[in-house]
């Protein structure tokens, strides 16, 4: 009974067990059904990321990693060696810039910034021909002066340029007068320009009775005439080639060669003889003659050159000629405030054309006719003179900017024309009437740019004004009166120039009338009145000049054109995945 009781018990239990498993199973095959209906399946592979992100990350470590070089106080050498292979330039290091060690973290996506940083940091000198960088300590740059006639010293920077050979860090310090070349830099720069100026030296087996054709370019001269017209005046500006052509024009000879030789044939004929004026006499003529006979000289506008023709020796003295005026000019800029203001109100504003120029109860100094003014006080009286514009008491007429070359003119010409009709027996003439503001300058430079000299000439003219406020006629033709100012001034750097300070007549038309009263036809005159102001105002030109650095000054070697090109391989690399540049972090060298 028992022992039945037992095996029913456990069947039971049995079959209890094989329906819990059948639930189980429909129960995990139903939520794995669900998942795959419900496209829950993407969470299965979610597990994966962590191991994904991990290889990218250790990737982009890696990447980094390559742009990257960690030093720990290692030889300044091997971070050369990492540059060289990033740069796929050789760089060359002396003996004694070997002897530097580095330690920090150092950014290869920048070779070429690293390399300048890491020299400039250690006081290393440094050399790049194109094809090798060149590393030097600072106490082993040398110098150097060679022998070189000043017609070839373009044609050497020009060379260097073309070659890139050439380091505006290193200038190259011509003395025309001694025809010697100074060169101060790396041993391998020194050497390169020394072999280069001594290839180029005059071969003393030439035959300099050859005839030859050459083309000069001019790299700052203009080769042909500059022209323009100032009022009824055409002035010219003569190129370099007629400058040359009126030097060798038979026409200009010189008196005084023309009278020795006169007295020469004269001893001559009469069998007596003055040794020195003799001399004298042979030797101008002989380099006259050398200078004069068969020689062509032709400018080419289309290269800006001139093309020279006849034996050696002559278009070697044409070339000398040429490189002593073919030199680089400095640029001045100026600025100028064409201003007028009432009378009364620059009387109170402390200007006294007689006396002094103060600023609250402090003279700053003289400011007569002329004057030359500070930037303080030149500022102050600018601000007056747009605080007084604004009650229209003061109005600035123009505020031109020219930019000029030193030794040339710039005109700043603001007029207006009318014609006369001059009637003759048989014909009818126009004759040009022209009034305005014309103002030309022609600045020069002194060699430290401190001191600026301008020859100034200034023409202003108007119609005349009657004291009714009308404008002056006679035989139906306006007045017009003309004011002239040629003076030379001198200024320094920071001061500014001041003249003028004349009386002109200002005329202002103003109208006043009854609303709607004013505006009727016919009657509505005797409800409005018009009126002409006349009033004193001064006129003033306030001319400041600056000079430009000069562009040779500037950074204009090859590290920003690199650099430049790198970034933009770096940014083509980063955007195809290809380089992933680590981050810039500080570094330190000892």
């Amino acid at each position: 009974m028992k022992s039945g009781m037992f095996s029913q018990i456990s069947r039971k239990y049995k079959l209890g067990l094989l329906g819990g498993l059948v639930v189980f199973c429909s129960c995990q095959s139903s939520l794995i059904h669900a998942r795959e209906g419900s496209g829950a399946v993407t969470t299965l592979a979610a597990p994966l990321a962590p191991t994904e992100a991990a290889t990218t990350t250790k990737t982009q470590n890696q990447k980094a990693g390559e742009n990257t070089y960690v030093a720990r106080d290692k030889g300044v050498d091997y971070l050369f060696k990492a540059l060289s292979s990033k740069l796929q330039k050789p760089i060359i290091a002396s003996a004694k810039a070997k002897k530097y060690s580095v330690t920090g973290n150092f950014d290869l996506a920048k070779p070429l910034e690293a390399l300048t940083r890491v020299t400039a940091d250690l006081g290393l000198i440094s050399y790049f021909d194109g094809s090798i960088f060149y590393v030097y300590e600072a106490s082993e740059a040398t110098t150097a002066v060679v022998q070189l006639s000043r017609r070839n010293f373009s044609d050497l920077v020009s060379f260097l340029r073309q070659n890139s050979l050439y380091d505006s860090r290193y200038p190259l310090r011509m003395n025309y007068n001694a025809e010697s070349l100074y060169i101060s830099g790396p041993p391998k720069y020194v050497d390169i320009i020394t072999a280069i100026a001594s290839l180029m030296q005059d071969n003393p087996d030439e035959d300099l009775q050859q005839q030859v054709i050459e083309t000069i370019k001019l790299r700052h001269a203009f080769v042909d005439d500059r022209g323009y017209a100032y009022r009824e005046r055409n002035i010219t500006v003569p190129g370099i080639a007629t400058v040359i052509n009126t030097m060798l024009s038979s026409s200009n000879k010189p008196k005084e060669i023309a009278a020795a030789r006169k007295s020469v044939e004269n001893n001559s004929e009469t069998g007596t003889s003055s040794a020195p004026l003799g001399q004298s006499a042979r030797f101008e003529r002989s380099d006259y003659d050398e200078l004069n006979d068969n020689v062509k000289v032709v400018a080419f506008t289309g290269r800006n050159s001139v093309i020279v023709k006849g034996t050696r020796a002559q278009v070697n003295m044409i070339k000398d000629l040429i490189a002593s005026l073919d030199v680089p000019r400095k640029q001045i800029e100026m600025s100028l405030w064409i201003v007028d203001i009432s009378k009364d109100d620059l009387d109170s504003m402390g200007v006294n054309w007689g006396g002094q120029f103060k600023i609250g109860d402090e003279i700053a100094g003289l400011f007569n006719t002329g004057s030359i003014i500070s930037s303080a006080q030149q500022n102050f009286f600018l601000a007056e003179v747009s605080a007084l514009s604004q009650n229209n008491k003061a109005n600035i007429v123009s505020r031109p900017f020219l930019l000029a070359q030193e030794n040339m003119p710039a005109l700043f010409d603001n007029s207006k024309n009318f014609y006369v009709r001059l009637a003759g027996e048989n014909n009818v003439d126009l004759q040009t009437v022209t009034y305005g503001t014309t103002i030309n300058v022609t600045p020069m430079i002194s060699d430290d740019n401190k001191i600026i000299e301008m020859a100034l000439e200034i023409m202003d003219g108007s119609t005349s004004v009657s004291q009714d406020g009308t404008t002056e006629v006679v035989d139906n033709l306006p007045v017009v009166g003309n004011t002239t100012i040629n003076t030379v001034a001198r200024v320094t750097e920071g001061q500014s120039l001041m003249i003028g300070g004349y009386t002109r007549d200002q005329v202002q038309y103003s109208v006043s009338k009854i609303p709607l009263l004013g505006d009727l036809p016919f009657v509505g005159n005797l409800f409005k009145n018009s009126s002409n102001t006349v009033s004193k105002t001064v006129r003033i030109f306030l001319i400041q000049p600056k000079v430009l650095n000069d562009l040779d000054s500037e950074n204009s070697d090859l590290n920003k054109y690199i650099n430049e090109g790198w970034d933009a391989i770096n940014k083509f690399d980063a955007n195809y995945n290809i380089v992933n540049p680590g981050k810039s972090t500080q570094s330190s060298v000892r």
